[in-house]
């Protein structure tokens, strides 16, 4: 684990958990469980999930994070969350692995129109060491649930960068300084 990770890591499991986004209490909700399934283990990983205004991927005024969970397991969930029904909901699955000295990760953005009272689950996989991921919704029958996608993910730094479904790799750059001090 790198010196610059470590802190991420530290900060983003002080977020586990966090959810700063709430449907309008006064509409329709439906429930959504999201889970992340990864093809390789052994490694930390961080599964994300986002929630947008529109499917332009505008941000919310009142935050846009539903949750954060960290682990090392090859399939984790977050809580399930009331969700806005009845008009279009956009969110955003991602998972970031830390794999040695770099940190790689995959994210879907979705769009899908929720049912009032409905149960949905949105699944994300993982393959080939977060060098792709595809997402599924599908209802409480099990029965896929038609989404659209822009050409990017939205996830926090990889619109217009990253397609969907496909991975990045970052490699942290360490100060010359840091690396000549030893560690006891």
């Amino acid at each position: 684990m790198t010196i610059k990770t470590f802190p991420l890591l530290i900060l983003l499991a002080a977020l586990t958990g966090c959810v700063t986004y709430a449907p309008p209490p006064d509409g329709p909700t439906a429930s959504l469980g999201m889970y992340f399934e990864n093809d390789t283990s052994g490694h930390m990983l961080t599964g994300l999930a986002t929630v947008f205004a529109n499917p332009a991927c505008d941000r919310l005024p009142s935050g846009e994070r539903i949750g954060t969970r960290m682990g090392m397991d090859e399939r984790d969930e977050l809580p399930t969350q009331q969700i806005a029904a009845g008009k279009e909901f956009t969110f955003d699955l991602a998972m970031i692995e830390v794999q040695g000295g770099a940190n790689a990760g995959c994210s879907v953005t979705a769009t899908f129109l929720p049912a009032p009272g409905a149960k949905y689950e949105a699944r994300l996989y993982i393959r080939g060491n977060s060098a792709r991921c595809e997402m599924v919704i599908v209802d409480d029958q099990n029965v896929a649930v038609p989404f659209t996608t822009p050409a990017f993910s939205s996830m926090g730094g990889m619109n217009g960068k990253t397609q969907n479904g496909s991975g990045w790799f970052a490699y942290p750059k360490i100060p010359p300084l840091i690396l000549n001090v030893p560690f006891k």
